[in-house]
This record gives C-alpha cells, structure tokens and sequence, in this order.
C-alpha cells in the first residue's frame, strides 16, 4: 500500500490551492489572512471567493527570462529556509505534454506491474477498491493536468512546465518543491528511508515531514513576495478534478502529507511569517516513526513509539499457492481515513482512531480470487480498543464479504476479511493464537 504515498511529492500543483485556503482559514484570528491577502475570503463550505477577477494569462517568456525568475526564487528560498543552495544546476523547462510524459515514465520506473498488481489485491481484501478500479490508474488520474512542476530526488533535478506562464501558482509551486531540492541536499531524502518494505505508517509520517515543511517556506516565501491580487489568483484556481478517486487515496497523498504535515512543520516553525527551522532541521535526524505523532504534537514531544505488533503468516496456514501480499503497520491517519471511506462520519473516524498505540495488517492472496486479511490493532486503553471496535462493527455488513471484530485482550482488538466464511474463520483461528 505504500503506492499510496509515491506521487504525493508531486502533487503540489493542487495543494497549493488548497494550502492557500487552509492559511485563510487557520490563521485569521492572528490577523495573517485579512492583511497580506485582503481580497480573499472563504465560504462555509471552503470553497474560495475572490472579490478581483484572475488576472490576464502571463506569456510564457523567453527560457531565459523564466530561469532568470526561478533563480530569483531559489536565493529567497535559500534565505528563508536557511539552507545551503543545492547543486543541482538549472531547472529543466518542459512544456505540459512533455511534463505528462515524464511524469508517466517516472510513476512507471518507480511502480512496476508486479507492485501494482500486489496493491491492487491488498487493497481489494481491505474493501478499498471498487470492481474493476485500478490503483495505479487512479493515481495517475489524480494527478490530471494540475502539477505545475517537482524535484526528482533520485536524478537530483527540478523540472517545470513553462508553456502556461510563471504565473502565481507556478511561482508558489516551484518555492515548494526547490525547498524539496535544498531538504535534499542537507540532509538527504534517502536517509529518510521511505520506500523500505512493510513500514508504510511511518513512510507517510516521513512524507509529512517533508511536505510540512516545504509548506512552511512556501507560505513564508508566498506571504513574502507575492501581492494580494496574486494570492487571490492562486485561490481562484480550479480544484482538482477527483471525481471517481476513492477518498482515502486522495487524503493519503494530497491531503495528509500536506495538510497535517504543514499544521505539525508551522507548530515546531513558529511565526508563519518568519519561521524558525531548528526543530524541523533536527527533525531529519530523528524523523517521526508514526502519522499519530504527526497528528498529535504530544505524541511527538515527548516521543511516543509505535507498538510492534506481530501479525501471522497467512500464507503459510493456508499453504500452496497462498501468497503474501502486504505485511504493515496501518497507522491512525490510514485507519480514519479507511473508516470514513466506509461510512463513518469524519468526527466519529476521528475519535475512533485516536488512542492507536499500534498495528500490523496482513494480507494473503490464494487461488480463484481467494483472500485473507489479519488486522491486530493495539490501544492505548481499553477504552479506545471498544471505541474502535464498535466503529468497525458498524461498517462490516457494508464491506461485501464476511468479515469480524474481536477482543483479543483488554487493549487489543482483531479485524479480519476472509473471502469465504471458512477462510475467515481460519484467519481468526490464526491470529487469536
């Protein structure tokens, strides 16, 4: 399931329209919205209102003339995340066909159909795919026509489209993601180890680390150097399309790392109009292990560590021609999400997967279509174990196929998925022991 986070660092182009609400609407009581951005207010429902219409479409310039204005970006970048400059040579200009097509190779390069396939299973014995949906697919609809521009962190290169015009947005985006470029640079997203096998909990946390953070400077820069008719452009912006995209994958890579990683990256940062990096430059060398210390600041500091917890081997109690499939933890940001794509309103999921002490999900897939799915989940009191338990239980006749909560202790609780009742039951016989 970790495919969930491989496109989340390029997304930018429609976090950034978001983003820009987020601060209208998180910050007013400090006075940050109404004076930088005066033009800007927003409706109940979230939805961005202007009071000036866009401004006219920017010509896309001379190559010369655009990198020109990035490397202006880059020294205030430079100079608000305080960070040496990142040797990585100029921005490749690509226009938006070009900026597709590299953007397919490299979701290609870095996804093969053998992952996809295994996702795909996993995430159908979970209940999160509808028939005939396709994970890999729908990501790639998620990123539609809106990313304006991203820093490849492997071939150490940022690539931007220039055929629109370095308008607003394209400016804010490329502030985000060469702070990405500097955060590399420093301190290496690789070091971050985000790609290592069953650890997908504490991969998104460290995605949140890093988009937080590329937050904070972008706002910090935004706030800066654009004029209030430019932001106003920004949040006038059309919203990506998602129609169709299951709702827990647009949380998981365009709304968590971003969102909850800028509310966690701007508490450690302080002033959103001068932030102070020195927690979040510690950060990368004791990064968070789970997404509840990125939801929870307490959680944080002090750490709290997630609970191992050991899941069964599935294919081996069902035997030939079982395969397993995923083998991780979950964690509280993917367990709300997966309850409100079942049903359960956002304040219930919410209170239901609060007080997750830890987790470990295992998934088996076995002939003709055959699944089995052990989900142990620890709490933090048992208190939180009923909490959690009657949320789930109120989501299990909806799932499609048989399906059981049990209290293994007094703060342990058991979800299993089985694609027959008697494959079920065995899952259970197998994780209770």
């Amino acid at each position: 399931m970790s495919a969930a986070q491989r496109l989340a660092a390029i997304v930018i182009g429609a976090i950034a329209v978001i983003g820009i609400v987020v601060v209208a609407l998180t910050l007013t009581d400090g006075g940050l919205a109404a004076d930088p951005s005066p033009s800007v207010s927003v409706s109940p429902a979230g939805s961005p209102i202007t009071s000036e219409a866009p401004t006219e479409e920017p010509s896309p310039g001379s190559e010369s003339d655009v990198l020109a204005a990035l490397a202006v970006i880059e020294e205030q970048i430079i100079a608000i995340r305080g960070l040496p400059a990142a040797d990585i040579g100029a921005p490749e200009l690509l226009t938006r066909d070009e900026l597709h097509d590299a953007l397919v190779a490299l979701f290609e390069e870095s996804y093969p159909p053998e992952e996809q396939a295994e996702d795909n299973a996993s995430l159908r014995a979970l209940g999160l795919l509808e028939p005939g949906q396709d994970v890999a697919a729908l990501q790639l609809q998620l990123l539609g026509d809106v990313v304006l521009g991203f820093y490849d962190d492997e071939a150490k290169r940022m690539v931007v489209v220039t055929d629109e015009g370095l308008d607003p947005l394209a400016k804010v985006t490329y502030a985000h993601e060469y702070t990405h470029a500097l955060q590399d640079a420093a301190f290496g997203i690789a070091s971050l180890a985000r790609e290592e096998e069953g650890e997908d909990d504490r991969a998104l946390a460290r995605t949140a680390l890093l988009e937080g953070d590329a937050t904070v400077a972008m706002f910090a820069w935004a706030f800066a150097n654009l004029e209030p008719q430019e932001l106003a452009e920004i949040t006038g912006a059309p919203q990506p399309d998602t129609t169709g995209i299951p709702s827990w994958l647009v949380e998981q890579i365009a709304v968590f790392p971003y969102i909850d990683g800028y509310l966690w990256a701007g508490g450690l940062a302080g002033d959103p109009l001068n932030p102070d990096f020195t927690q979040l430059d510690a950060a990368y060398g004791d990064p968070p292990d789970s997404t509840e210390q990125i939801i929870d600041v307490e959680k944080w500091d002090p750490r709290e560590a997630p609970i191992p917890v050991d899941g069964p081997d599935l294919a081996a109690v069902f035997g030939e021609g079982w395969t397993e499939v995923d083998d991780t933890p979950i964690g509280q940001a993917f367990l709300e999400d997966i309850l409100v794509y079942h049903g359960v309103s956002g304040d219930e999921a919410q209170a239901a997967a609060a007080g997750w002490g830890g987790d470990q999900v295992v998934v088996a897939t076995g002939p003709n279509d055959a699944f089995a799915v052990a989900w142990r989940l620890v709490w933090d009191t048992p208190e939180d174990a009923d909490e959690f338990a009657d949320a789930y239980n109120s989501v299990i006749s909806g799932l499609g196929f048989p399906a059981s909560v049990t209290r293994v202790d007094d703060d342990e609780v058991l979800i299993a998925h089985g694609s027959s009742p008697d494959v079920l039951r065995r899952t259970v016989e197998a994780a209770g022991d």
